[in-house]
């Protein structure tokens, strides 16, 4: 059985001091001489003392701690998001902490109400594929927690909320590849249930519709759960076999693109152009480089970050739509049809 914990207590009779003195000098108090600091953190350690950061929560009314829900977790996009949240959190003096809501309304209902049980000051949130609508954050309102949405959102005029503008650089991708000659383009997209994919989708028709390029429904693939996204890629290709580009809305949908276009013997950008929305890592492990247009996770969580700290720091609910500036990155894999 492991010993009784060590408290401050404990350190203050060890060391002939008062209680007071001791929480003083481990917190650093100018009153406190640096001789008595350094024997009273000596001891500490020595003693293996663990801070009861619950009860200095109480104290203090805050928890210094942010919330970050995401709706899954893999390698593209969102380590480099975690990792700028979490940069401007320590920054600040907060510490992260991540959650995964598995694209589930009902779990991420469950995870915001156990934020408001560990006296988070604050919440990220990426919502989940599932929500279609925000009632189930009133919970942290009523808690004076602030949220602020980020990257899969929904339109709200009571929460902040940071992305890109997913039509317009679904836009602008299509448009890039229609202006240089390709008049057939699979284009691959994630789960319809979520706005960046919906918009995206919309954005891509809409390049084609003021082109007067007409697109069919089976140029689409799309991410489901019955059936593998390479077999619907493949699908289309085989369907549309004048297929001249593929576009692919981030870097998972890239990565199994690129798979596909590679296990079936096309050469980019010889046979089949490639262009992304992308982070920047996957189009520069891949052969060519892929052209994209970045979509930094990192500036994403730093930006969404300082937004939320503002926030609890001047105790506001004022709301902020935040558009992240996207940029055309060029590199090997678009050719240009005469």
């Amino acid at each position: 059985m492991p010993g009784r914990r060590v408290t401050l207590k404990d350190i203050a009779r060890h060391l002939g001091l008062s209680l007071p003195t001791v929480s003083r000098a481990l917190a650093d108090h100018p009153d406190i001489s640096e001789a008595t600091k350094a024997r009273v953190r000596e001891s500490a350690q020595a003693m293996h003392y663990i801070p009861n950061f619950r009860a200095r929560y109480l104290r203090a009314k805050n928890s210094r701690l942010l919330a970050l829900i995401l709706p899954e977790m893999n390698s593209y996009f969102f380590p480099s998001l975690i990792t700028g949240s979490s940069k401007v959190a320590q920054d600040n003096d907060y510490s992260l902490i991540v959650f995964q809501s598995d694209n589930s309304v009902v779990q991420e209902q469950r995870l915001l109400e156990y934020c408001t049980h560990l006296s988070v000051d604050g919440v990220l949130l990426a919502l989940s594929a599932e929500t279609t609508d925000l009632s189930h954050l009133t919970m942290l309102y009523d808690c004076e927690i602030p949220v602020v949405l980020l990257d899969n959102t929904i339109d709200t005029t009571k929460y902040s909320t940071v992305t890109i503008d997913d039509q317009d650089v679904g836009r602008d991708a299509a448009a890039y590849l229609l202006d240089r000659g390709h008049r057939r383009i699979v284009g691959v997209f994630g789960d319809q249930r979520q706005r960046i994919s919906a918009m995206r989708l919309r954005g891509f028709r809409q390049a084609h519709a003021e082109r007067g390029i007409k697109i069919a429904d089976s140029q689409i693939a799309r991410i489901s759960s019955t059936e593998p996204l390479e077999t619907a890629v493949d699908r289309a290709l085989d369907t549309h076999r004048d297929t001249t580009a593929v576009f692919a809305m981030t870097d998972e949908t890239l990565m199994r693109s690129h798979y596909t276009l590679m296990r079936r013997g096309l050469r980019v950008p010889d046979d089949v152009s490639l262009l992304a929305i992308s982070d920047g890592l996957a189009p520069a492990l891949l052969h060519p480089n892929v052209t994209h247009y970045r979509h930094s996770g990192t500036e994403v969580g730093e930006r969404t970050a300082h937004i939320l700290i503002g926030l609890i720091a001047h105790r506001s609910d004022a709301m902020m739509d935040v558009r992240i500036r996207t940029t055309l990155v060029e590199h090997g894999s678009v050719r240009t049809l005469t």
